[in-house]
């Protein structure tokens, strides 16, 4: 494969605002969300970041991490991320799609 083969930038981020639209509801705290659902025009928004190096552990270590981006979803302030969401591991590869999400939980939640 080569590296044209992978998506774009702008794919995955497309890609990742779709997921978390349609899996938000049934994994966000309802504060959380409901923050996020009436600030995302000024305050929402998702930035794809280095793959963290603790993924194998959550994905296993047959993951290629070279052909993955990882996108954070939450609020900013001041230019950046401020409240993280949801940490999503996405692959890049259209012919070997994948995806893992490590979703933010209270400190109550049992999870």
């Amino acid at each position: 494969m080569t590296q044209s083969a992978l998506m774009s930038l702008d794919e995955i981020l497309e890609t990742a605002f779709e997921i978390f639209a349609e899996m938000a509801p049934d994994n966000l705290e309802y504060d959380d969300l409901a923050a996020y659902e009436s600030h995302f025009e000024e305050d929402g928004g998702a930035i794809v970041v280095e793959v963290g190096s603790d993924w194998p552990e959550h994905v296993g270590p047959d993951i290629n991490l070279a052909h993955c981006a990882e996108v954070q979803i939450g609020m900013a302030k001041e230019g950046a991320l401020a409240d993280v969401f949801l940490r999503m591991l996405l692959s890049r590869d259209p012919e070997k799609k994948f995806c893992h999400l490590l979703w933010k939980r209270s400190p109550t939640q049992l999870h």
